[in-house]
């Protein structure tokens, strides 16, 4: 009996155990049912708060791509003008119930082509009693169609420019973006007079292979149809600075047009339209920085080659091709003989990062015929866009927000 009295004694404690544990797994889940909604809340709060910011900044680069619009910004500014000053809370709607808002910063950038955005979202609002959330998103935004500067000339040459054929340049039709001269040489321009026909409108006349001798100065006023020995600054003030070709890459990696050489453009490996950029390869040689466009080559076999054509080397045009845009090759620009080449737009043949002038840096030695196209310059033909865009790798959640 005293046995039997010793075991029924057991059940007391270990049901008071058993009551306590039970209790406190209780309390911890209902502390932790009272917890979830304002964790949940919070979360959504946040993933609110960013999704705004975020259209915040697709509400700048719209305002920045439609500067005529009366919600538009325009293109000239250091800060943009209210509401993209930060000085105004924009709401957000969805569904008919405001959700929050975001205030909007669009400064200059580091460059003419740049601009920098900076967005906060608030949910629900930046003036709401706690809890609310807020989120900084930064980027920059670039329009590809302002990298590239007209030309004052409709061929430009950053040392000798030698036409040993048919060489014909009209810089005298289009005057749309100014009075262009034909061709610019840093060095000699030697052509064959038999076989040229140069024509200008900053000499205000018709008549054709008109010669002005800059002197090593700047672009003279009211030169002539040729344009000889002008100064490296005043080819630097409208070439591709190192600023300008890296955010070019940036441009053509963007759209899968980036390309190492050397490389050869023809029937069968045909060159898309648009910011094609072909850069130099790894190791450095003249021979890997060559590229060829052979003949038609366009993405659409029945038109012209429309876009820009950046080189970091030396460009080689071959066969018979017709292109719209903008061509630039950093070293030499060459036309073998028997080719015939038809461009609307500009060509430069920088001839080096020094702008050396040893040796041709523009060579024909077959038919050349460029028309002075500014549309089809600041275009590329229509193949290059003109809207501002996120610049790839500028794109930064503001850490503490």
């Amino acid at each position: 009996m005293s046995s039997a009295r010793d075991q029924h004694g057991v059940a007391v404690p270990m049901a008071v155990l058993s009551a306590l544990i039970l209790s406190t797994v209780v309390a911890g889940f209902a502390t932790l049912s009272a917890i979830e909604p304002v964790v949940a809340g919070n979360q959504l709060r946040v993933a609110q708060a960013r999704a705004i910011a975020e259209a915040g900044v697709e509400r700048a680069l719209w305002a920045l791509s439609n500067p005529a619009d009366a919600q538009g910004i325009p293109q000239v500014f250091s800060t943009a003008p209210a509401p993209y000053d930060g000085s105004r809370l924009i709401p957000v709607e969805v569904g008919g119930h405001i959700i929050g808002g975001f205030r909007v910063t669009v400064r200059n950038g580091a460059a003419p082509y740049e601009r920098d955005i900076s967005a906060v979202g608030w949910a629900p609002s930046d003036t709401a009693p706690h809890p609310r959330a807020l989120q900084k998103i930064s980027v920059t935004a670039i329009n590809p169609r302002l990298i590239v500067k007209d030309p004052p000339a409709a061929l430009s040459a950053g040392g000798d420019l030698t036409a040993g054929g048919t060489l014909v340049v009209d810089a005298l039709s289009d005057q749309s973006c100014g009075r262009k001269v034909g061709t610019v040489s840093l060095g000699e321009t030697r052509v064959l007079p038999a076989a040229t026909s140069i024509r200008g409108s900053a000499d205000g006349n018709e008549v054709k292979n008109q010669v002005t001798d800059a002197g090593g100065g700047g672009m003279p006023a009211a030169a002539g149809d040729l344009v000889t020995h002008v100064s490296r600054a005043s080819l630097e003030a409208f070439a591709l600075s190192p600023a300008d070709l890296n955010s070019l890459r940036g441009v053509a990696r963007t759209r899968g047009t980036y390309l190492k050489g050397p490389v050869s453009f023809d029937a069968v490996n045909r060159m898309p339209d648009g910011v094609v950029f072909v850069d130099a390869a790894a190791d450095g040689a003249p021979e890997s920085s060559t590229v060829r466009v052979d003949g038609p080559a366009s993405s659409d076999a029945t038109g012209p080659w429309s876009g820009w054509l950046i080189v970091d080397g030396s460009l080689s045009l071959r066969g018979d091709t017709r292109m719209k845009g903008f061509v630039h090759a950093e070293r030499a620009l060459g036309i073998p003989t028997g080719s015939a080449i038809a461009l609307s737009g500009a060509a430069i043949g920088r001839g080096g990062a020094e702008w050396s002038t040893a040796g041709l840096v523009a060579e024909t030695g077959g038919d050349l015929s460029i028309v002075y196209d500014c549309n089809d310059v600041r275009t590329g033909g229509g193949k290059v866009p003109g809207r501002w865009a996120r610049k790839a790798g500028t794109y930064r959640e503001v850490s503490g927000s």
